[in-house]
């Protein structure tokens, strides 16, 4: 089940900037309800120093009367005493404030379940006291953050739908490009163009890289097909004009050697799919189990393979070890990579030659005493399917191919070139690279 990238960021969006909402939310309110009281606190100080001025006058009028009788004030009480102590003035809602002389400053006070904060101011003219009920205080606070809640709600959508139409307008390059690579042929080696935001131009670089890749296998694989088309033709058309002569042939001697002919024809035949085959598979591994080597074993098992061969023409090989070019590989691989050598060097050496195998810790070498190879053509000798012309002996083209495939897989560098002392020498060295 496929995410869309825009839902994906909203979720995250949300995910990260909710709790962060929340925090500065609290923060918000600590401040607001320091501020609010520092606010409320900062009213009751005036008010008691607006009060405290006018004990001399609320003492000179209520000489031998009772204590004047403040107008009602919601969620606020006052009281005035002189310096005696004696009452001058109380609320009408009756909030029983006690007489303190003692120095100004706030106290809190509980009455009939409500919390209140008093504040007292004294002086040599007496003392007074401006008390506030502190549901106030927390009624604005809480409208405060209210409004502020509210204003988030309301603006969130607007906010979320401004988000997503930016993100949709970032994404457009992904959309072009998806187009751009609907309409591309899958052979079009043409790179997609590095003109989108930076976060994408490592997609584009990886893809580029792949377009290159897979164009070139493409053609390879064109190219292979045609020449492997090309090669089997010759061995069929040749097994069909032998089979029909087949037919046409009485006496046993003459149809012996056509049916010799057939087999010839058959084996080349099945040593070239082999080959193809095997090429194949080694053209799809990019990369092998890696195991402990035994080269002993592996030239002992390489030389076994070519032994009828060698025999046949009374060649010998003579295997020399003195190291391990690796210590890890493929050893089935590593054995048609020598068997593919010494096939070679025995094909294309007289009857009778002594082909040299050479294994040591720098590097493998096989070197035959044959005629080698025209100047002209060691550059386009390992082709595939390419012969060097004038060759007396059969063959598919494909042997140094996989060879050179085979040692790719294993970090090993291929080349060759003709002895001085006559033949030519195969060498596989570690690549540097």
């Amino acid at each position: 089940m496929s995410n869309s990238l825009r839902g994906t960021l909203i979720r995250s969006l949300l995910v990260v900037v909710t709790p962060l909402w929340l925090v500065a939310s609290v923060l918000l309110a600590l401040h607001a309800r320091h501020e609010i009281n520092e606010l409320y606190d900062g009213q009751q100080q005036t008010f008691a120093q607006q009060l405290y001025s006018t004990l001399p006058m609320l003492a000179a009028r209520q000489q031998g009367l009772p204590p004047e009788q403040k107008q009602e004030s919601d969620h606020q009480a006052v009281a005035a005493w002189d310096a005696s102590g004696q009452r001058l003035l109380v609320d009408s809602e009756g909030l029983d404030l006690d007489y303190r002389a003692d120095g100004s400053g706030f106290h809190s006070l509980q009455h009939d379940g409500e919390n209140w904060r008093v504040y007292y101011l004294s002086g040599p003219d007496g003392t007074v006291a401006v008390a506030q009920e502190l549901d106030e205080r927390w009624e604005a606070l809480s409208g405060l953050l209210l409004t502020q809640s509210l204003l988030w709600l309301v603006l969130l959508p607007v906010a979320l739908g401004a988000v997503w139409w930016a993100v949709a307008h970032s994404l457009r390059p992904l959309a072009v490009l998806r187009g751009a690579l609907q309409q591309r042929q899958a052979d079009d080696p043409t790179p997609l163009e590095r003109d989108v935001p930076r976060e994408i131009q490592p997609l584009i670089d990886g893809m580029n890289s792949l377009i290159d890749r897979v164009a070139d296998t493409l053609q390879r694989e064109r190219q292979f097909t045609a020449s492997a088309a090309h090669e089997l033709r010759s061995p069929l058309a040749a097994l069909r004009v032998q089979a029909e002569l087949l037919t046409l042939l009485d006496e046993p001697a003459a149809r012996n050697a056509a049916a010799g002919k057939v087999m010839q024809g058959v084996d080349r035949a099945s040593h070239l799919v082999d080959q193809l085959l095997a090429l194949s598979r080694l053209e799809q591994q990019h990369d092998l189990p890696r195991q402990p080597l035994d080269w002993a074993q592996i030239a002992e098992h390489a030389c076994q393979q070519v032994a009828d061969y060698a025999a046949q023409r009374g060649s010998h090989i003579v295997p020399q070890l003195s190291g391990e070019p690796l210590a890890a590989g493929e050893a089935t691989l590593l054995t048609l990579l020598l068997r593919n050598l010494l096939d070679n060097a025995l094909r294309y050496s007289p009857p009778g030659s002594h082909i040299v195998l050479e294994v040591g810790p720098q590097q493998i070498r096989v070197l035959d005493n044959g005629p080698g190879i025209a100047a002209e053509y060691l550059a386009q000798v390992g082709q595939r399917f390419f012969r060097p012309p004038g060759q007396g002996q059969s063959g598919s083209g494909l042997g140094l191919s996989i060879v050179r495939r085979i040692a790719e897989l294993h970090g090993l560098r291929l080349s060759w070139h003709n002895r001085s002392e006559g033949g030519l020498e195969v060498c596989l060295q570690p690549d540097s690279h």
